[in-house]
């Protein structure tokens, strides 16, 4: 850690202080060895719950004594008795007692384990499936990237794969849990998952993703003989036809049946604690423990800040180059070098490393995001993907800032760079509110190092971009608070973007459909963004003398993510012990 060892101990030498503290370090070593135990168990029940988290968790298993687990794409749900046992086992332990790394492990641990117990009377209410970013539709993506390093893999993959009909089988089973209960999800989004579902299976098995991927990886593993090379590639083409094409099939089927249950057209509101839930999910999803209106306050205040720049913007705009005439590199290679070293006066050397740039497939392009980061195993760092979706249409200021969001100095640099330095445990914990509000953070700070060669009557028009972008997110997360926490209805976001002066009904139907299907999705971003921006100006305010950007960067990236309480905690003794 940053955090410099404190002096102190060198200005005392009488035995009798030498005795006390010889006694404090072998308390100090029981309470370490206990914890590392409690966090070693605790990190391979986590890695071992699915065949797919283990596999992009870990390249080597068996180096963390981890073998002959057991195929599947997750384990059973987990018991509430469990989180409480572990978080008796941790209340149990003094943390001051602890390394400070292993002390922002602990508050972490407290923070996830006491938000699990929480989540115990919300058991129906979690949604696994949408068009966007639902298991389903994520699913074909994670089985494209599986790792073929020998025969094992291939075996363990096609074992998988034999099991994705019983899989998604269970996902109806829960689906119709939530019918029965009043909770099924409203029908556009029930539409939307069945048009995806169909889509992904119109083509012939034999020209399907997962067959001519398959194929390809097959083809190049030399550790094959071509006899195995045939054997294994009918194998999967059988399984594609009668095992995944047909578990796609029940899904369609299975929502088509249940959207005659739906009882609600509306938000989470709208349901029997459904208000209760979102604030969790709120909690849950973006590790922020502001209350809902305060993050509304907060969201209301940013938005007039931006809408005034805009203003302000916009006269100097007027006599300025277009984004749109303006010339931005297009080879994505080419972009992220580019960032790559305009990024190094503001942030810590990233570890060298190498990312594979891919293409969403055609059969996917209509739902997945536009871009996205694939993390790398945390024992093989070097392994990273960055998938960009044809179907957006990403080039100019886009394509830059994208890759800035899911490259540097975004997801692959912070996944990167955290990971060096974070225990396995660390980076296999997930905080979408840290990740993907910093990936927005330093994609906002991307508009200005695309501003940097550029002459000056360009500059107002990118700056107007990066506060628009900001407005657009800021209004997407207000929607998902109105939708889910106020109430309003289809017709009711209609009016309220009328009087914002936007009158296409049709932009604003597809913003009130994603927030349906996704909640608090949006405010992962925004929020998460807006948190780092305000950490970033208390602490400038605070340690005005030491206070350096790359500095506040290596602090973020060196507690690595977690809920944004303890990475406050966190950076204040950073700063406070640097003084």
């Amino acid at each position: 850690m940053s955090v410099k060892k404190s002096c102190i101990f060198l200005l005392f030498s009488t035995v009798t202080f030498s005795l006390i503290f010889l006694f404090l370090k072998l308390t100090d070593v029981r309470t370490v060895h206990s914890f590392q135990a409690l966090t070693d168990r605790f990190f391979q029940e986590e890695v071992t719950s699915s065949t797919l988290t283990l596999h992009y968790t870990l390249r080597d298993p068996q180096v963390y004594g981890i073998s002959d687990i057991p195929v599947r794409y997750n384990a059973t749900t987990s018991d509430v008795s469990t989180a409480a046992d572990y978080l008796q086992q941790l209340t149990d332990l003094d943390p001051s007692c602890l390394p400070l790394s292993d002390q922002i492990t602990y508050d972490i641990l407290l923070y996830l384990l006491n938000q699990d117990l929480s989540a115990q009377n919300f058991s129906l209410y979690a949604e696994p499936l949408g068009a966007t970013i639902g298991i389903q539709a994520q699913l074909p993506v994670l089985l494209c990237e599986y790792r073929f390093e020998n025969i094992d893999d291939i075996h363990t993959y096609l074992q998988l794969l034999s099991t994705t009909d019983q899989y998604f089988s269970s996902l109806l089973s829960y689906e119709r849990q939530k019918a029965a209960a009043g909770l099924f999800m409203p029908d556009s989004c029930a539409d939307d998952i069945i048009h995806q579902c169909s889509t992904f299976i119109e083509k012939d098995p034999s020209l399907h993703l997962l067959v001519t991927v398959f194929n390809h990886k097959t083809g190049e593993a030399d550790f094959l003989t071509e006899s195995e090379k045939k054997d294994l590639i009918q194998q999967n083409l059988d399984l594609v036809t009668h095992h995944v094409f047909p578990a796609y099939q029940l899904l369609i089927r299975g929502l088509e049946n249940l959207k005659q249950f739906c009882q609600n057209q509306k938000g989470l509101c709208c349901l029997p604690q459904g208000r209760s839930y979102y604030e969790y999910l709120v909690r849950a999803s973006t590790g922020s423990s502001l209350s809902v209106d305060s993050i509304q306050n907060r969201i209301q205040k940013q938005l007039l800040a931006d809408a005034a720049d805009c203003r302000a913007l916009l006269k100097k705009s007027l006599h300025s180059t277009p984004v749109s005439s303006i010339s931005f590199p297009e080879d994505p290679k080419e972009i992220l070098s580019d960032l790559r070293q305009k990024m190094t006066e503001d942030f810590p050397q990233p570890p060298s490393t190498s990312c594979t740039l891919k293409y969403v497939d055609e059969s996917l392009s209509g739902y997945l995001s536009p871009a996205f980061y694939l993390t790398a195993p945390v024992d093989d760092l070097n392994n990273n993907v960055i998938y960009l979706n044809p179907a957006a249409n990403y080039n100019g200021l886009e394509l830059y800032t994208t890759l800035a969001h899911e490259g540097y100095p975004g997801h692959l640099y912070q996944n990167l760079y955290s990971g060096s330095v974070l225990s396995p445990l660390r980076s296999l914990l997930s905080f979408g509110g840290y990740t993907e509000g910093w990936a927005t953070y330093v994609e906002m700070m991307s508009y200005g190092y695309a501003s940097e060669s550029l002459p000056a009557d360009c500059i107002a028009s990118v700056s107007l971009e990066q506060k628009q972008r900001s407005m657009m997110l800021g209004l997407s997360s207000l929607t998902d608070i109105l939708v889910h926490y106020r109430g309003l209805g289809r017709e009711e976001i209609h009016t309220f973007f009328s009087r914002l002066g936007v009158t296409s009904t049709q932009a604003a139907d597809a913003l009130y459909d994603a927030v349906l299907e996704s909640p608090a999705n949006y405010l992962k971003y925004y929020l998460g963004y807006l948190s780092f921006l305000d950490l970033q100006n208390y602490c400038r305010s605070q340690w005005p003398d030491q206070f350096t950007l790359s500095g506040f960067h290596r602090y973020v990236l060196e507690i690595g993510p977690c809920p944004f309480p303890v990475l406050e905690k966190y950076l204040k003794l950073c700063y406070t012990h640097s003084l």
